[in-house]
């Protein structure tokens, strides 16, 4: 691997963040990983270039279907777009954005009542407004 394939990797690692829906363990390995490239191959801080505002770590798939199953929602998507039912909403997830939107039926039509960025803001919101499955009363 050369210096420049480094600075790539660390400035890729430095990406991966909560907001960007990765775990705890996921971020710690992220850093260390990035502190033992930067070591390696003597790159200082200010050598890895900074990702703009704009530019998103793109999520996978796995970290959104994870946490609709985890409440029984089934997740339907093609290309970098999700949608799911939530009781009598429609949930749309944008993955190139990382955001999420719910959409509700009114009389006039459909209008958005909730929208965030993140997995975690969706996990609260699901916590809230998701219907509950209670595997006591299945039979």
């Amino acid at each position: 691997m050369k210096t420049e394939d480094a600075r790539r990797k660390v400035a890729l690692l430095r990406r991966i963040t909560a907001d960007s829906g990765a775990a705890a363990a996921e971020k710690e390995t992220a850093y260390r990983l990035q502190k033992k490239l930067m070591e390696r191959y003597a790159i200082e801080a200010e050598d890895v270039p900074r990702a703009s505002r704009s530019t998103v770590l793109n999520l996978t798939w796995t970290y959104w279907q994870e946490l609709l199953d985890s409440f029984g929602l089934q997740l339907n998507h093609f290309g970098t777009r999700g949608t799911s039912m939530v009781g009598k909403t429609k949930l749309y997830i944008a993955l190139a954005t990382n955001q999420w939107s719910v959409e509700e039926k009114f009389p006039t039509g459909w209008r958005v009542t909730a929208r965030d960025k993140g997995v975690e803001s969706l996990r609260k919101y699901l916590y809230d407004h998701a219907p509950r499955n209670y595997s006591f009363l299945k039979r």
